[in-house]
């Protein structure tokens, strides 16, 4: 019977960490593990956490100094004993069958199972409904994600543990945008990876979160860790023989795009600027696919003027 370890980084979240750890206690599958990482939050929430001890031998909690979501991630796989590990974040929540669903679809072999997400932003809900697949290549499965808007996300997917610690997967310590610099890996990493058209996830937009943040210090600092996630997954793929030629060309495509699609999303000129100086230097644009016709105007446009390409073709 497959085991779960389901990981979940705590800090400063005891408005929401009942509601994430009661969602999952009531899965209908039992057989999992939670294990709690406390990183060094100043609020409430351990004492919250205790709690939740004392009622279900399942949850395990640990507290360790403030290391930021990467860190605390890493120790929660650490500390994992089961056999697939699913990653939540604690302001977050999973719908009741979740585990249930997974375990339905796995095999001795799947290194990888997506589920669908719902984004919840005040009182609308959108589900991210990715085309499906069955027990595809990493490769493949990168391929059709990319036809979507792709949450690149720990929490969209269940991961086998065995494969995880094969590989020495880790998220870079202190980054924002830390799922950006792993994620696209993994799945190129995978030997099969299946979906479920289950969304099992409710992924919640939270005012003055570190994603929705924009004041200057902020945007500089995303911008600064989402260079160096390019700089993390070239080096990573640039060294793995195993991945296809078109594989490393998607990826590679993939990636820069991300990076590109970030101008918009910065208001300050000069922060933009010096954005784009960053890209141009890095030779970003170098990395865009260009297999059709109309991937090949994009790149040339984008090569004349990034913001002219913002313009045209990012929605």
């Amino acid at each position: 019977m497959v085991k779960f370890s389901i990981i979940v980084p705590v800090y400063n979240v005891e408005k929401y960490i009942g509601d994430c750890l009661d969602s999952i206690l009531n899965q209908t599958y039992d057989n999992f593990e939670v294990i709690v990482v406390n990183d060094g939050s100043p609020d409430n929430s351990q004492d919250i956490i205790d709690k939740y001890v004392k009622k279900d031998k399942r949850i395990r909690s640990f507290i360790k100094k403030n290391g930021g979501l990467s860190d605390a991630r890493n120790y929660g796989v650490s500390k994992a004993k089961g056999d697939y590990l699913v990653f939540v974040d604690s302001d977050d929540s999973i719908n009741c069958e979740l585990l249930e669903k997974i375990n339905e679809v796995i095999c001795e072999e799947v290194d990888i199972v997506r589920y669908q997400i719902v984004k919840i932003e005040n009182t609308q809900k959108t589900i991210d409904a990715s085309d499906m697949f069955e027990n595809v290549s990493g490769e493949e499965a990168f391929s059709i994600l990319l036809k979507n808007s792709w949450f690149v996300t720990a929490w969209s997917a269940a991961y086998r543990k065995e494969f995880w610690i094969k590989n020495k997967f880790n998220y870079a310590k202190g980054k924002i945008h830390e799922d950006f610099g792993l994620t696209p890996y993994v799945y190129m990493r995978a030997n099969l990876v299946t979906s479920i058209d289950y969304a099992g996830y409710n992924y919640f937009v939270r005012e003055n979160s570190i994603m929705t943040n924009n004041n200057k210090d902020k945007v500089i600092k995303k911008n600064e860790d989402c260079l160096f996630h390019y700089d993390r997954l070239m080096e990573f793929i640039n060294k793995d023989k195993n991945v296809s030629n078109y594989g490393i060309i998607l990826y590679k495509s993939y990636i820069a795009n991300s990076l590109i699609t970030r101008i918009k999303s910065i208001e300050d000129r000069q922060i933009r600027k010096d954005y784009v100086d960053e890209l141009k230097a890095k030779k970003v644009g170098d990395n865009l696919i260009s297999d059709t016709l109309p991937r090949k105007i994009k790149k040339i446009v984008y090569k004349v003027s990034p913001y002219l390409y913002i313009r045209l073709f990012v929605k």
